[in-house]
């Protein structure tokens, strides 16, 4: 290997993990990589990164396509393809997570964040403004993002794979375990009503659809709406194996319906494992269980109001 070429990726390697506020052990857990091979790599130590390395420690530094396209050119490895979608889900099963506050950048990481918490057996919340995107329909992810399939040609398929799987994963877990989802009932009809592209709008009735199945379905689903929009949009995994990690949290963008507009900045959210973090956000689910609408426990009630919503 000649060693300018070697120093040079060790800059780059170095600059970084500069530029991402988290000490390497914890770059380490979300990659599945060792303390010391990333040592390496930043001291310039390997000549031969494997192309599965590369991918995987990308993802855990919150990198763009793009950015991971550069990243493999760097180490003279060819860009991304189709044929890579199954090493991202992969990634998804193997990253792990602790009390660091981790920051999410991109969209399609939010999502492989999301895969992995929901891969975990056991229970958990949802707190959104929209239904959850486990149940959209094939499609679906991959039209709502669309002009960001325009950055990158692996766009579109990773979001709609990983969109496949979480859908799979949930309805495998509903057969075991609890699931809840509290949504605002006025982000759920802004989400039906305010939407002028009648492409988007048909999959969105299909989305509804899908929620009064699983209700059907599934006892384990419970759909709560309340009157008010919750401040955050959080998912809260319980873990039925307690004798493994603690309760994950994934923090995602406020709900639309309190602050309309495009989404600035380039965070997608946060995740963490830290247990007083973790507490503040059941306490907010006890104030937001106290503001679900009584009428619509009754599931024959909620499914004639989502009927009737997805009929105007």
């Amino acid at each position: 290997m000649n060693p300018v070429k070697q120093a040079a990726r060790a800059d780059y390697v170095r600059s970084l993990l500069r530029e991402i506020p988290l000490p390497r052990n914890q770059v380490a857990a979300a990659s599945g990589l060792s303390n010391t091979y990333i040592r390496d790599l930043e001291q310039g130590n390997i000549a031969n990164v494997a192309r599965e390395k590369l991918i995987a420690f990308a993802v855990a530094l919150n990198l763009s396509l793009k950015a991971i396209d550069e990243m493999l050119n760097r180490f003279d490895r060819a860009p991304l393809s189709a044929a890579d979608i199954g090493l991202f889900l992969q990634i998804a099963g193997q990253r792990r997570f602790s009390s660091a506050l981790v920051p999410i950048r991109d969209d399609f990481t939010l999502g492989l964040v999301l895969l992995s918490t929901e891969q975990i057996a056991g229970g958990h919340v949802i707190v959104s403004s929209e239904p959850t995107v486990c149940l959209r329909r094939t499609g679906h992810v991959r039209y709502a993002q669309r002009r960001l399939t325009d950055s990158h040609p692996v766009h579109g398929p990773l979001v709609e794979a990983i969109a496949g799987h979480r859908r799979v994963t949930l309805l495998q877990n509903l057969r075991k375990h609890p699931v809840r989802q509290y949504i605002c009932r006025h982000c759920l009809q802004d989400y039906i009503r305010h939407c002028d592209d009648p492409v988007e709008k048909r999959w969105r009735f299909l989305h509804l659809e899908a929620v009064a199945e699983a209700l059907q379905m599934y006892p384990n689903w419970q759909f709560l709406l309340t009157d008010t929009c919750p401040t955050f949009i959080f998912t809260l995994k319980t873990p039925a194996d307690r004798s493994g990690a603690g309760d994950r949290l994934v923090i995602t963008r406020q709900a639309p319906h309190r602050f309309q507009g495009r989404r600035l900045g380039k965070l997608a959210g946060f995740v963490t494992e830290n247990a007083p973090v973790v507490e503040n956000f059941r306490k907010e689910l006890e104030s937001i269980a106290g503001v679900v609408v009584e009428e619509f426990l009754d599931r024959r009630r909620l499914l004639g109001f989502l009927r009737d919503l997805a009929a105007r």
